[in-house]
């Protein structure tokens, strides 16, 4: 399946919104869980929306504003009673995974045992709820690797960026390389190679061989997109059009990769 999010930069109303996703021939949406005046209706009246347009809703994103909160040693409590309140929104509406990043901006606290310990405590809570936590690559990969080599829990996974890891990854791909199996979902765009554009795939700098190259044949979940259009002059229907064809044409490459492993022999 193929998914798109929900804010695509077009200023259309939600639900009008999300029949075009579906008229455009995406399988899934995935949504903020406060919107940042981004929608024009309540937070908890966006699921049901979404699956009455015919589309699946593959996961929700957690704010961040004050997600370097986790590693402070009197504040990592707060912000993993805060976590808890986007797992409950996700049990409450059967969404099956919760998006959040591990850190906020360029300096951060080290990584430390209050972060670890709290993120421990979550996972439990979360898998409680029927809800998994994918963690998103942003500036800081060494941060993700180390949280995912130290808890090596089924409920913890790896919201996989593209967009971010041509800008900070190094070695490009090596997440998708060192955590196959943990790969819960995905934002792919692409860019210039000197900001976050969130362009559409084969737009910018990716290198999208490379990418499929690293791309786990164990993912079976949605290949969504995180993206924004170039031109703010352009249709929603177009823009949609467009997303797509890109997105169909990624699909087909990881489908002919998968078909390639599946036809090797085995060793031994």
């Amino acid at each position: 399946m193929v998914g798109i999010f929900a804010w695509y930069g077009m200023p259309v109303p939600f639900e009008a919104r999300m029949k075009a996703i579906k008229k455009a021939g995406f399988d899934s949406t995935s949504i903020w869980i406060d919107n940042d005046n981004h929608e024009d209706i309540a937070a908890d009246d966006i699921p049901n929306v979404v699956r009455a347009s015919g589309l699946v809703l593959d996961y929700a994103h957690a704010p961040y504003r004050n997600i370097n909160n986790l590693w402070d040693e009197f504040k990592s409590q707060d912000m993993e009673a805060e976590m808890k309140t986007y797992v409950d929104y996700c049990s409450r509406h059967g969404i099956p995974i919760l998006v959040t990043h591990l850190t906020k901006g360029f300096r951060i606290a080290q990584i430390n045992e209050y972060g670890i310990a709290s993120l421990a405590r979550l996972a439990r809570y979360a898998q409680n709820r029927g809800v998994r936590i994918a963690l998103e690559n942003t500036k800081h990969n060494e941060v993700l690797s180390s949280v995912l080599t130290q808890l090596e829990d089924p409920i913890l996974g790896l919201c996989y960026d593209s967009s971010h890891d041509n800008l900070y990854g190094s070695p490009k791909f090596d997440l998708l390389r060192r955590f196959p199996e943990r790969l819960f979902c995905l934002h792919l765009a692409d860019n210039s190679g000197l900001k976050d554009d969130h362009w559409l795939p084969f737009r910018g700098t990716v290198d999208w061989g490379a990418f499929v190259d690293a791309f786990p044949e164990s993912y079976d979940g949605i290949l969504n997109m995180e993206v924004l259009p170039q031109n703010k002059a352009e249709q929603n229907e177009d823009f949609l059009a467009r997303a797509y064809a890109s997105i169909e044409a990624l699909r087909v490459q990881i489908e002919r990769k998968k078909a390639a492993y599946a036809r090797k022999p085995a060793v031994g």
